[in-house]
């Protein structure tokens, strides 16, 4: 990302509390009541396989510590009845004759049921047709991002109850702010085009927005990690020294940002809310699971991939394709790099998008 003067808009902010009482503004505006219940109403699933022994193992490495009390098992020929406690429905090495059984059938068939409804087919060298007692934790992961994506409704209370899960939520719900509000921050700026009042009006009525869906993220963070979710006020007082920082680096390049007429202004306008906002959420979710602030040189590292993601981004006005973005905004171990060659052709570029839904 370009090196920017943000005096201006430092000079505004002032110290911070004259921020913070703007955000103090936008929070009491905001309504949590629907996040809150969604998010504190445990998640229910049930596996369905040949082996109770398995899926009981199976259960504990999907879900962790806990799980029991959120997943169920069941064999093939013993499927409960009522099946509408049940957010989602995992098939666990179903085989053609499995598939076959009516009780089976209407899982996959039925107009309940259908949609929430997943298979999981184990590697051929991992087990037998009844599954091995623990998978891979790859497929295992792989099966907890289909989950998220198909019982989207879910997410907030799937990461909160069941802690595999948690890290998938989280790195789900930075993505998702991050995109729309970058998709926001785009469109937001059509005004511009209008003379005079077109200006005024895209000058400073999408900051609001933006805020409020980064505030809105902080908060689905607090409930993915269990936090207390009914006082959102001591949320943001515990978070906002964390994100600090990257609210007000947000502000500042999105203001200089907005003085760029349209067809210069508009991508980096929308480039600063996607990785403002990667940032703000990464923070936050480094905080949550290392009980700390990150460092500086933890922030740059966000802030490196952030923008790396930004700028991806697939903008309607270039060619047309609104694919999504997936990036994983978990922390994981930096990769060691080979050592370069005299001569060598340079690195492929990185592929556009991360690894996102396999397979239903």
């Amino acid at each position: 990302m370009p090196r920017v003067n943000g005096r201006g808009a430092l000079a505004r902010l002032g110290s911070g509390a004259a921020n913070a009482a703007e955000l103090v503004s936008i929070v009491r505006e905001m309504s949590f009541d629907d996040l809150r219940d969604e998010a504190q109403a445990p998640p229910q699933l049930l596996l369905v396989g040949a082996d109770r022994a398995a899926l009981a193992a199976f259960r504990d490495a999907l879900g962790g510590e806990g799980a029991a009390r959120y997943i169920d098992v069941a064999t093939f020929d013993q499927v409960p009845r009522d099946l509408h406690p049940y957010d989602g429905i995992v098939l666990v090495n179903a085989g053609p004759a499995d598939r076959a059984r009516p009780e089976i059938q209407r899982l996959l068939t039925g107009a309940e049921t259908a949609g929430r409804t997943l298979t999981f087919q184990s590697p051929p060298e991992t087990g037998s047709s009844a599954g091995p007692a623990v998978p891979t934790e790859e497929a295992l992961g792989d099966l907890r991002r289909r989950l998220l994506t198909r019982l989207s409704h879910r997410q907030l209370a799937l990461g909160r109850y069941l802690p595999a899960f948690r890290g998938e939520a989280a790195s789900s719900m930075i993505g998702a702010t991050s995109r729309a509000n970058a998709e926001f921050a785009f469109l937001a700026n059509v005004p511009a085009l209008i003379p005079l009042v077109g200006g005024l009006l895209a000058a400073g009525a999408d900051s609001i927005v933006l805020t409020k869906n980064q505030l809105m993220l902080l908060y689905k963070l607090a409930a993915i990690h269990g936090r207390d979710l009914r006082q959102p006020a001591r949320i943001y007082a515990e978070m906002l020294p964390v994100v600090g920082a990257g609210l007000v680096w947000r502000t500042v390049a999105r203001e200089l940002a907005s003085f760029i007429p349209f067809a210069a202004g508009t991508i980096p306008k929308v480039l600063v809310a996607y990785a403002g906002t990667a940032v703000t959420g990464q923070a936050a979710n480094f905080y949550y699971e290392q009980g700390k602030r990150p460092s500086g040189a933890q922030l740059r590292r966000f802030y490196e991939r952030a923008a790396e993601m930004a700028g991806r981004l697939p903008f309607p006005s270039r060619d047309g394709h609104r694919d999504a973005i997936e990036a994983d905004y978990r922390e994981h171990p930096p990769r060691e790099q080979p050592p370069a060659h005299p001569g060598a052709a340079p690195p492929p570029p990185a592929s556009a998008t991360e690894p996102g839904e396999r397979g239903a």
